[in-house]
């Protein structure tokens, strides 16, 4: 009973923890509970493996559920995988550091715990299953005091802080009358924290323009209108509220992801009724240039040339691919379409294709188009006024890494997250943007169909926002710059660094056992 209770309690103090709801501080001891659990089988490792696995698997299954339980409003199914796989993923890495502690040794073993939970962490934001949702270095998105030097690191960075905090908290507790342990302890928890405000103080932004922005949040109900509405009155609706702010000023106006609800062929997206009412708009105001997102599709003009996404058309022997798009029209006319490269498991791409695509039956349909979308597997930027926009749709606002030594001025996130409800999830998925404005340093401006909208400067402070449910137009300035920072020039090189570790780890680990 005492190990169900301190499993408990592990996963009380981690969901407590989470924004944005939750007290960050909790989060440097929420591991304490489950490793006193651990301890009790060091002596008889070889036969406790499986009962590791299961109290760890209870531990991060309820963590699961407590701070992610919003995915149920869009599916079902896909929350329970999502629980069932991340909970397995770090129960995992619990049960090879339980192995690695005694085979390679009490001190081998711990550091071994931080490097292979980066790794999964890692391998969460870069495979066909990722949910890099629960990250531990999000949990921080709150706190920003707290974590200035993500510039430099990452989210990995705040990961491996959190991990080193609580196996010295559980060394202290076990050895508290050892003041090494207690200095240790000290240096750790705080260093970081001292570095984040002299960082902090010394941050000063180089702005090199001013841009006047709109921001349209139709609030289109995802379940009830957003697929059953025409797409002539939502563009109009659209289209009305942006003129309530819009000006002979204003620089961008940007919608939300799939705005447009047409069915746009890019060959001829120019001749489509929407671009051309947008056309209109950009006539009234000649200085605009519009950023909002669509739902694209893309002939292919020889059997050759088709991608493993591709969809056929069998009476007009036709193949073509669908996209999740960002639609960008400059004031001089000139269109251009950014693909997603991060699409969401089960709902926009079948994971492991070569398995899972005779299946494809089970993916998610979240309205418009479901099954495995297109993508170009790389990240563009719009220009505008001798200014660079990066664009990212909806979840791969949870990426740093997609970022990587991207040359750009401005962030620009276009979402719909409305399929969650009014729950935590749209307020974390507005919080994680926080941690993309740290890590490069970049004004950020965030619109959302429903849910939350606004503005972030460079130091992750909220400038312009807008609630829940709510209807409406923002306008606003927004400073940009052209800071590179050291995140954006290497990514997530910590993740690189663990993964390679990590193999050294386990091979280690299986030569000790074949040796013995």
């Amino acid at each position: 009973m005492r190990n169900y209770i301190f499993c408990f309690l592990s996963a009380l103090l981690l969901s407590v923890s989470w924004p944005v709801a939750g007290f960050s501080y909790f989060i440097f001891f929420a591991f304490v509970p489950l490793l006193f659990v651990l301890k009790d089988f060091e002596k008889n490792y070889e036969k406790a493996g499986g009962q590791v696995f299961w109290l760890s698997f209870l531990t991060f299954l309820i963590f699961n559920i407590l701070t992610t339980y919003w995915v149920y409003y869009a599916t079902l199914f896909g929350a329970i995988m999502a629980f069932l796989i991340n909970s397995f993923l770090m129960s995992f890495v619990f049960y090879l550091f339980h192995k690695s502690k005694n085979i390679l040794g009490i001190r081998l073993g711990y550091l071994s715990l931080v490097i292979f939970w980066v790794s999964m962490e890692y391998l969460h934001l870069n495979w066909d299953l990722s949910w890099p949702w629960l990250t531990l270095g999000n949990c921080f998105s709150e706190s920003l005091y707290l974590i200035n030097w993500y510039e430099y690191t990452g989210v990995l960075g705040g990961s491996i802080w959190v991990l080193l905090t609580n196996i010295l908290f559980f060394v202290f507790l076990n050895n508290f009358k050892i003041k090494k342990n207690l200095l240790v302890l000290a240096i750790v928890l705080f260093a970081p924290i001292l570095a984040s405000q002299v960082i902090s103080k010394k941050y000063n932004e180089t702005i090199i323009a001013t841009k006047k922005i709109v921001i349209v949040q139709p609030n289109v109900d995802p379940y009830t209108d957003k697929f059953s509405l025409g797409y002539k009155q939502q563009l109009k609706d659209f289209v009305d509220l942006a003129r309530t702010k819009l000006d002979s000023t204003t620089d961008l106006l940007i919608g939300p992801e799939t705005a447009l609800l047409e069915s746009l062929w890019e060959s001829k997206i120019e001749y489509s009724y929407s671009l051309k009412e947008l056309e209109k708009l950009q006539r009234d105001f000649p200085k605009l240039n519009i950023l909002l997102g669509a739902t694209t599709f893309k002939r292919f003009n020889s059997i050759d040339d088709i991608s493993s996404t591709a969809r056929q058309i069998r009476t007009q022997d036709l193949w073509y691919d669908v996209y999740n798009s960002a639609i960008f029209i400059s004031n001089l006319g000139k269109i251009d379409i950014y693909h997603k490269v991060k699409l969401v498991p089960g709902a926009e791409k079948i994971p492991f294709p070569f398995l899972l695509n005779n299946i494809s039956s089970l993916s998610v349909n979240l309205g418009g188009v479901s099954g495995s979308l297109g993508s170009d597997n790389y990240l563009d930027v719009f220009s505008f006024d001798t200014l660079n926009l990066l664009p990212l749709i909806c979840y791969e606002s949870i990426f740093g890494d997609l970022n990587k030594s991207k040359d750009f001025d401005l962030m620009c996130i276009i979402t719909n997250d409305g399929w969650w409800k009014n729950t935590s999830g749209y307020k974390q998925h507005f919080s994680y943007s926080k941690l993309r404005a740290l890590e490069q340093r970049k004004s950020i401006i965030r619109c959302a169909n429903t849910g939350q909208s606004g503005v972030i400067n460079s130091r992750g402070e909220v400038i312009a926002f807008s609630d829940w449910n709510e209807k409406v137009a923002i306008d606003i300035e927004v400073s940009t710059n052209n800071i590179k920072t050291f995140y954006n020039k290497f990514g997530d090189y910590i993740g690189r660094i663990s993964s390679f570790t990590s193999s050294i780890f386990l091979l280690l680990m299986f030569v000790k056992v074949k040796l013995k």
